[in-house]
């Protein structure tokens, strides 16, 4: 008997040894605001104009910093349900035949693609998930919550005003790194929870639509990690801000992946 506990202790931390010595994946999470602004946000941006010459020239900028990431896969912000349609358009156009849109999708994902060789983008979002921020204002208006219906207002104020302002003044690398700072982060994460308390007792419309914007990035996190072979050395994820944050929350516990800050590579 106790040469076989020594023998199965062995193996045991033979096992633990392997694991701790394998490679892990670095994970770089760009959060992005809508290169195009597709208006679908509850906080209304500016657009930042992302095809002029100038913005152009910002975005290579970017580019050059992820080609020297050398990601293996990259992973984009379109539904699953679109893979086929993401790999035509990304043949097109390295064959010169697809007119980039204004996108992070397009502008950042294709060109890293095709610069690096990659056989094509992963489409991992997923939308069927419900989002009832109309109800939830209504349930705070009909319990007097005016200290809460203050917060989202001033919160969405604040969100408008300083990225719009940012518009005039920086680069889309600013922006970016604007977008993964650990105050925006703490911001993406935090204020879900703060829309717990929306309505009187017994309504439970704040419980709901947090956990359903969280069900939405967990199919997502899912959907990245059903697209891993576990030999990628490198991976880029570039989805909005919104998701990556809470993104990061869950990666972090992922024992294979190593997260790589985006002021890092920016």
């Amino acid at each position: 008997m106790t040469k076989t506990l020594l023998f199965f202790s062995a193996c045991l931390l033979m096992t633990f040894a392997a694991g701790a010595q394998q490679q892990k994946t670095k994970v770089l999470l760009l959060g992005c605001f809508h290169f195009d602004n597709p208006g679908l946000d509850i906080a209304q941006f500016n657009n930042v104009d992302a095809l002029s010459a100038k913005r152009q020239q910002e975005i290579k900028k970017v580019l050059d910093k992820l080609i020297q990431f050398k990601p293996d896969k990259i992973f984009v912000e379109v539904p699953d349900g679109m893979q086929a349609k993401l790999d035509s358009n990304l043949q097109s156009y390295k064959a010169g035949k697809f007119v980039l849109r204004a996108t992070e999708t397009h502008q950042l994902g294709y060109r890293v693609a095709k610069e690096l060789g990659l056989p094509g983008l992963y489409a991992v979002d997923y939308n069927d998930a419900d989002f009832p921020f109309d109800s939830l204002v209504n349930a705070a208006t009909a319990a007097n919550q005016t200290g809460l219906l203050d917060y989202i207002k001033s919160s969405i104020d604040s969100l408008q005003n300083v990225f719009n302002a940012s518009i005039k003044t920086e680069t889309i690398t600013e922006m970016l790194l604007d977008q993964n700072s650990k105050a925006m982060v703490d911001f993406q994460v935090g204020t879900y929870f703060d829309f717990l308390v929306a309505g009187k007792p017994g309504n439970h419309v704040g419980s709901y639509l947090t956990s359903e914007w969280w069900r939405r990035n967990m199919i997502i996190y899912e959907n990245i990690l059903k697209r891993m072979s576990g030999k990628e050395e490198k991976i880029l994820v570039i989805f909005g801000s919104a998701h990556t944050a809470l993104l990061q929350e869950m990666m972090k516990y992922n024992k294979h992946f190593e997260l790589v800050p985006a002021a890092a590579v920016l």
